[in-house]
Formats: structure tokens, sequence, C-alpha cells
């Protein structure tokens, strides 16, 4: 036999027992991991009987009745949680009534300034028409056009916020508008109509302001 025939008979035989001691490591590793399972699993079971047994614990805690400090306490609790709810309702009740009070103040004390801001020009021209009557120069029809002039100006202003005249002339006697300050006869007016208005009324809206006064006509 040759030299080289004899390397490669040893070669095989060394390659052969290096397979043999991998395949009994391999085999060793195996047991060993698993004896370590077995005894993982036994820890494992009694981990979850010690998980059982705490949620029984705690099923018991929760289906145990409140003692009477566990109830006062919270009933205590409760009670100041409502206490602070109604201190914080009546502050905010208390400063609702003020501001409304305080807006309804200035609105009485202001809710005729539209009312003066729409007569004020009115007014105006009648100190004008009473300034040029004092004048030598000045004419009674230019006079009398300018009161003219501030009597349509203050009707309209009036108008504005609803005031209006009662109407009476040639109406029938109405006491709930009118008021008879006497009788007169007349051939024009039938009886127990208006015949004369003495002095304007007038509404607020559907209201009445002042009655109008009249003569009313009748039989003499």
């Amino acid at each position: 036999m040759s030299k080289t025939t004899t390397n490669q008979n040893e070669t095989q035989t060394e390659t052969e027992d290096m397979l043999q001691e991998d395949q009994e490591f391999q085999e060793t590793e195996n047991i060993d991991e698993a004896e370590k399972v077995s005894e993982e699993v036994p820890a494992s079971a009694e981990a979850t009987e010690e998980g059982d047994d705490s949620v029984d614990e705690e099923t018991e805690v929760s289906d145990r009745e409140p003692t009477v400090e566990e109830r006062a306490a919270d009933a205590e609790s409760k009670y100041k949680g409502m206490q602070d709810r109604y201190l914080r309702l009546n502050a905010e009740f208390d400063n609702y009534k003020k501001r409304m009070m305080r807006e309804n103040s200035d609105r009485l004390k202001y809710f005729n300034m539209e009312l003066i801001k729409e007569l004020l020009p009115s007014v105006d021209n009648l100190e004008r028409a009473i300034s040029h009557a004092g004048d030598e120069n000045s004419d009674l029809e230019n006079m009398i056009e300018g009161l003219q002039m501030v009597y349509k100006g203050m009707q309209e202003a009036f108008g504005k916020f609803g005031v209006s005249e009662i109407e009476s002339i040639g109406k029938e006697f109405d006491p709930n508008c009118h008021q008879a300050v006497g009788m007169i006869e007349s051939q024009e007016v039938p009886e127990n109509h208006v015949a004369e208005e003495c002095l304007k009324g007038y509404y607020l809206h559907d209201r009445i302001i002042r009655p109008t006064m009249v003569r009313v006509s009748g039989k003499g």
C-alpha cells in the first residue's frame, strides 16, 4: 500500500470520529434542555396556582360588605362634593342677579335717551321761532310756519317710538279712550258722537297714555 492511500484512510477515520463526537454532544444538549423544561413546568404551574389564589382573594375583598367607617367616609366625601357644587351655583346665581339688577337699573335710567335725541331738533326749532318772534322785523307768517315745523318734527319723533294720536272727531263716543267734558248740539254730527276735540289723546302702541278730552253731540 502506498503512503498516499494510508494518509487518506487516516483522514477518513478522523472525520468519522469527529462526526460521532458532535452527535453525542448534540444528544447531551437535548437531554439537558428536556430536563430544564420539565423543571420549569411545575414552577409555572405553581405561579398559576398562586395567581388564582390572588384573584380569589381580590374577589373576596370586592364581595365583602363595606364597614361602617368606609360608608361614613364615602358619605362624607359625597356630601363635601355636593356642598362645593351648591356653593359654586349659589355664587354664580348671586353674580347673575347683580348683573341683571345693574342692567335693569341702567335700562330704566337711560331708556328715554333715544326719544330725547329725536325731540332735540324740535326743541331747537322752537327756540329759534321764539327768538325770531322778538325781532321787530319778524313776520307772523314765518313764525307760524316755524311752529308748524316744530309740531311736525315732534309728531315724527313720537311716531318712531309707537306714540300715535287717538282719532276722535266724528267717532262714536268711547269711554275707554274719550273723556267727555261737555255736550253740544250739532246738525252735522250724529248723537252720542264726538263733535269737538278739546285736548288730544295719545296711544303708546296699543295702550292709552292719555284719553282725548271731547264734547259730545247731543240734544239740547
